[in-house]
């Protein structure tokens, strides 16, 4: 796919990925869409972007009665949406006893429900204009689960269940869609991640930190797009490759692997 002059809406476009994609996107020609809840920092990336190719709207990814206002505000202006990049996430570091189940229902509603529901009501759109592209920033924890991220990983495991089912569902529609798998990006979801009681853990996880930056990252998103991949993966390090071998030839040997991980 093309990216100039495409309507492109970016979840989660405060920072990290969202706000590097949004960057890029507009210097590739793209008309960008930046969401997020933080709207100070929205018009600031705004500003830096241009307003004119630049559409501001603030958005809760658990607040599901809001989305389609948000659409409805998109397609008055620009009468379309090409490309849907659900990036919006949090993570968590809490054992499951630590976890009660509004820690779990947070991150479920942001990482997986929100997303999920979000892309239902654009899908009928895309479908309208026989077009479009619905991407879903996963983890690599959708591949594999390590201990202290139980509910992180099982929202993006279900996204991986819900973009395999949705690309047979579109595909003869013209409709594409792809899974970010990220390793390490230094983003600040570690910093971000909640703990057992639901407080932001403001610990910035090592690996993070030497992982790849947001706008390499950024790059190898666009480059799925106009490629078209189903999947694709960054920010790899050798520990991940050897488990998500393991996860899938040897998955009993990974499990006693993780019982025995020290994991922060």
């Amino acid at each position: 796919m093309i990216i100039e002059n495409k309507v492109i809406w970016i979840t989660g476009a405060s920072s990290g990925i969202g706000e590097a994609l949004a960057h890029q996107a507009a210097r590739e020609g793209a008309k960008v869409v930046i969401s997020a809840r933080n709207k100070e920092k929205l018009q600031t990336i705004a500003n830096q972007i241009s307003r004119e190719n630049c559409l501001i709207l603030p958005l809760d990814m658990t607040d599901k009665d809001s989305f389609q206002k948000a659409i409805d505000t998109i397609l008055e202006k620009w009468g379309r949406i090409d490309i849907l990049v659900n990036n919006a996430g949090v993570s968590q570091r809490a054992t499951v006893a630590e976890s009660g189940i509004k820690i779990i229902e947070k991150v479920m509603n942001t990482n997986f429900m929100g997303p999920a529901g979000l892309t239902s009501l654009v899908i009928p759109h895309m479908i309208r204009q026989k077009s479009g592209y619905c991407l879903f920033v996963s983890s690599i924890a959708g591949k594999f689960a390590t201990p202290l991220r139980s509910s992180y990983a099982a929202s993006k495991m279900a996204l991986q269940g819900f973009s395999d089912a949705l690309r047979a569902e579109v595909y003869e529609h013209n409709i594409r869609v792809s899974l970010i798998v990220p390793g390490f990006v230094k983003t600040s979801i570690s910093l971000n991640s909640l703990d057992g009681e639901g407080n932001r853990r403001n610990i910035m996880d090592p690996n993070q930190a030497r992982g790849i930056s947001p706008e390499q990252a950024a790059i190898k998103i666009l480059h799925c797009i106009k490629k078209e991949k189903r999947e694709i993966y960054m920010g790899m390090v050798a520990k991940t490759y050897i488990a998500l071998f393991l996860s899938k030839y040897f998955p009993g040997r990974l499990a006693k692997i993780m019982r025995k991980a020290e994991v922060k």
